[in-house]
């Protein structure tokens, strides 16, 4: 018997598909492709559920009394706290971060909280930014 769950196990473990696929560089790829269509439709979540905070710029300077901990400036990667990875920048939209960031799960579907993701990205100086790719 604990032969036959061992290899349930095993194969369980196999047979189970990955979150994400590997490119020919063996690198993950990201679930949503970084192309303008994802980026626009970020873009419109991003008017509606970040500007309070982060301001139309990605910024973050002009909206916020500063009271507890100021919002990331979007637009400038290397000072993130949270990691800019798009699994990172995913799990800070989607959880929150233990700052004053509040999690979006509840408001907006993975694949909404992606083309933010991708929005964001498109923020960042362009050597940072990622391949833009074609459908």
């Amino acid at each position: 018997m604990l032969r036959l769950s061992v290899i349930t196990c095993v194969l369980l473990i196999v047979a189970t598909p990955q979150n994400s696929k590997s490119t020919e560089s063996g690198t993950a790829k990201d679930p949503v492709p970084y192309t303008r269509k994802s980026i626009a439709q970020g873009k419109q979540f991003y008017l509606i559920h970040c500007v309070e905070c982060h301001d139309q710029d990605g910024k973050g300077l002009g909206r916020r009394d500063f009271s507890g901990t100021p919002p990331a400036d979007l637009t400038a990667p290397d000072e993130w706290l949270h990691g800019t990875s798009a699994a990172e920048v995913f799990a800070s939209i989607h959880e929150g971060t233990k700052e004053d960031m509040p999690p979006f799960k509840d408001k907006l579907r993975d694949q909404q909280i992606w083309d933010t993701v991708n929005f964001v990205r498109s923020l960042w100086p362009e050597a940072k930014r990622p391949k833009l790719e074609t459908p």
